[in-house]
C-alpha cells in the first residue's frame, strides 16, 4: 500500500518543526539543508524547507564529534548554533527557539511536519496524548526518531486522530508504542555522560546518522515523488540491517492499532 502526500502540500515551501538538536537532530538539520538546496534548484526557488528548531540544551565538550558541533560552539545553545550556521553560510531563513517547550506551548497549525529527535520517552507520551486530544481535522505529519546504542527506529504518522485528506490515517509512534513509552523511566535511561567513552556506550558512532538518513529519506520521497510505500524503518548498524515499517493494516494490528480512515 502506498501513501500519497496531500495535494495541498505539493509545489510549495515545506514548513518543518524539528524538536531536538542533539545527535539525530543536528544530523537531520544538516540533511534538510542539503535537501533545501536541491529543492530550490529543481523548482526555481518555489519549493524549499522552512525549518524551525527547538532545543533548550547547550553544547558540551562531549557533544563535539558525536553531534554536529565544533569546539567553538561549546556553551552555546544547540538550536541557535545550527540555525545561525545555515542562515549565515547557506542563505536560509530558518528560525530557532532556544528553550525546552511542552506541546501546549507550540502552535502546530503553522507546520506541515513535526520531527521529534529527543531522548525523553515522557515527551513523546505528552505529545502523543496532546495530539490524541486534539479533535480538529489536520494532515500534520509526525516523524519520530529513537536511538539505542547500535539500533534505532523511525516512525512517520499522522499527528491528529482526524485527518483532512482522503485515505488511510498513518499511525504515529504513540499509536504503535504508547504503552511501552509510558513504562520507560527517563531518569534511569538518561544518566549524564561524564566522558566521551560513556556517551559512545549509550549511542555508538554512526547510529544517529543512520537513523536520520532513513527519516529524511521519507520526507524526500514524499516531496520529490509524492508517495511512500513504507512509513518507518528499524535500523541495526552493528549488523548492517534496515527493516522497513510497511504501510499495512496487518502489520499495524500486531501493535494493537486498528486502521482508521478519514472522517
Amino acid at each position: 500500500m502506498d501513501f500519497h502526500i496531500p495535494q495541498h502540500l505539493l509545489n510549495k515551501p515545506l514548513r518543518i518543526l524539528l524538536i531536538g538538536a542533539g545527535g539525530s537532530g543536528s544530523q537531520i538539520a544538516t540533511e534538510l539543508f542539503q535537501m533545501d538546496s536541491l529543492l530550490r534548484q529543481l523548482s526555481q526557488q518555489s519549493v524549499y524547507i522552512d525549518l524551525t528548531i527547538v532545543d533548550g540544551d547547550t553544547v558540551s565538550i562531549f557533544n563535539v564529534g558525536r553531534q554536529g558541533f565544533y569546539l567553538g560552539d561549546i556553551g552555546c545553545n544547540k538550536a541557535d548554533v545550527l540555525v545561525s550556521r545555515f542562515n549565515n553560510f547557506g542563505g536560509t531563513n530558518w528560525k530557532s527557539i532556544p528553550k525546552y517547550c511542552s506541546p501546549k506551548d507550540i502552535n502546530f497549525s503553522q507546520f506541515d511536519f513535526v520531527i521529534t529527535a529527543v531522548d525523553k520517552a515522557q515527551f513523546r507520551v505528552e505529545l502523543g496524548q496532546f495530539f490524541k486530544n486534539t479533535h480538529s481535522h489536520s494532515d500534520l505529519l509526525w516523524l519520530d526518531l529513537g536511538n539505542g546504542a547500535n539500533t534505532g527506529q523511525v516512525v512517520l504518522g499522522h499527528a491528529n486522530t482526524v485527518i483532512r485528506s482522503d485515505g488511510v490515517r498513518l499511525p504515529n509512534v504513540f499509536d504503535l508504542y504508547g504503552d511501552m513509552l509510558k513504562e520507560i523511566d527517563d531518569e534511569k535511561e538518561d544518566t549524564p555522560s561524564c566522558s566521551t567513552e560513556a556517551a559512545l556506550t549509550k549511542q555508538d558512532f554512526g547510529s544517529n546518522r543512520a537513523v536520520a538518513g532513513q527519516a529524511t529519506q521519507l520526507i524526500w520521497q514524499l516531496v520529490r515523488y509524492a508517495k511512500i510505500s513504507h512509513h518507518g524503518a528499524f535500523v541495526d548498524i552493528a549488523n548492517a540491517v534496515v527493516q522497513p515499517l510497511k504501510i499495512d493494516p496487518q502489520v499495524w494490528a500486531v501493535y494493537g492499532y486498528e486502521t482508521q480512515k478519514c472522517a
